[in-house]
This record gives C-alpha cells, sequence and structure tokens, in this order.
C-alpha cells in the first residue's frame, strides 16, 4: 500500500488511455488495476499509465525524464518493441545491423531507472501473432525477445512471457482470435491473457 505502479509503451499500453478511456486506458492495464483492487481493496496503490501509441524504445528514451523519472514509481513495467520490429522491416535493416542500436537504447534507460529510482522492474516479451492477417509480416520477434530475455536478466527484472503465453493459447484453442485480427492489437481476450501474466509475476 502506497506504492506507485507505473506502466509505460506503446499502443497496445495506451488503449486510449490519454482520451475517452482515461486514465488506464481499457486495455491490459486497466484489467491490472481492477484485479489487484478486487483482491486486495485495503490497498491504496496509485497507478500511473505512460503508454503512447506507435511508440518506439527511443520515443521512451526521449520522454523518459518527464514520464518516468519525474514520477519516481516503485514499480515500472515496460512493453516497447513491436514498432521498432515494424519499422525495422518495413525499412529493410537487417536485425543483425538494428537490433544493437535497440537494445543499447532499451538498456540505456533501465540504467536510468536503476540509478535514479529506488524501483522493481517489469519487462514485457512482443509479440506477433499470425491470426487472420491479411498480410503477415515476417517480423523478427525472437531476435527482440532474445534481447528482452538478456535486459530481464541483467537488471533483475520480472519478465512477463507474453509472446509464449500467446503461442500456448493459439495452440490451445485453434481459430479463436487474440488480436484485433492485426496480429499486434490484443482483443478484450488477449488484454485479459496478458494482464493474467503479469499478475503471475507480481504474486497476485
Amino acid at each position: 500500500s502506497g506504492d506507485k505502479v507505473l506502466f509505460i509503451g506503446d499502443s497496445i499500453t495506451d488503449c486510449g488511455r490519454r482520451d475517452a478511456h482515461a486514465p488506464f486506458g481499457h486495455g491490459y492495464v486497466r484489467k491490472i488495476t481492477e484485479l489487484i483492487t478486487a483482491k486486495y481493496p485495503e490497498r491504496d496503490i496509485i497507478y500511473v499509465n505512460k503508454g503512447i501509441g506507435g511508440d518506439i524504445v527511443e520515443g521512451l528514451e526521449n520522454r523518459w525524464d518527464t514520464d518516468v523519472i519525474a514520477e519516481a514509481p516503485k514499480w515500472l513495467s515496460v512493453k516497447i518493441g513491436i514498432n521498432n520490429a515494424s519499422r525495422q522491416h518495413g525499412a529493410g535493416v537487417s536485425s543483425e545491423e538494428y537490433l544493437p542500436v535497440w537494445e543499447a537504447c532499451y538498456r540505456r534507460i533501465l540504467t536510468r531507472a536503476k540509478t535514479e529510482l529506488d524501483a522493481s522492474f517489469f519487462l514485457f516479451e512482443i509479440f506477433y501473432i499470425e491470426e487472420d492477417v491479411e498480410e503477415p509480416r515476417p517480423l523478427d520477434v525472437d531476435a527482440y525477445n532474445a534481447s528482452i530475455h538478456r535486459l530481464a536478466e541483467e537488471f533483475g527484472a520480472r519478465l512477463i512471457p507474453t509472446n509464449a503465453a500467446f503461442d500456448s493459447a493459439v495452440a490451445a484453442r485453434p481459430g479463436a482470435l487474440w488480436t484485433t485480427q492485426d496480429g499486434v492489437h490484443p482483443n478484450a481476450e488477449g488484454h485479459t491473457l496478458m494482464a493474467l501474466e503479469f499478475l503471475k509475476q507480481a504474486e497476485w
């Protein structure tokens, strides 16, 4: 009780939190806050959503001072990378060339958080589900997640294995949709899956 939990990332975190669905959005962040509140109503926990649709890890670095450091959270959750992977593919740049740049940027913001805050970290895997997608994109999700795994180990972060969880869910329920048919943005069930995977790591 009394802790601040800050979620930062792209559209999957944003989910309308800056307009009709303020302040938490209508996605996994809101589901997490509701489930924790329902189970622990006596705990006065502060939640902050700083997701921005379309953002990339370089965007997080640009707004890290105001959106993370100044907020001084006790718990920091980061979900970033799918837009980097998409832009890399669109630009025709190889993973071997771009991933070290991406990982270095991610490491810089986590290093700042570790040295300037007294916070514990959650890092989400990225995912891309080829379900009813008109033109599947050959995004190098595994390579990005390998970087995220390295960073989670390096910074002692709690890893949220969303890619693995979605793979298992798709295998267990063939034909069911987990995203809004674009392979990237979860539908209601997909956001619930993300929330449950987060809560497992939070020992809810």
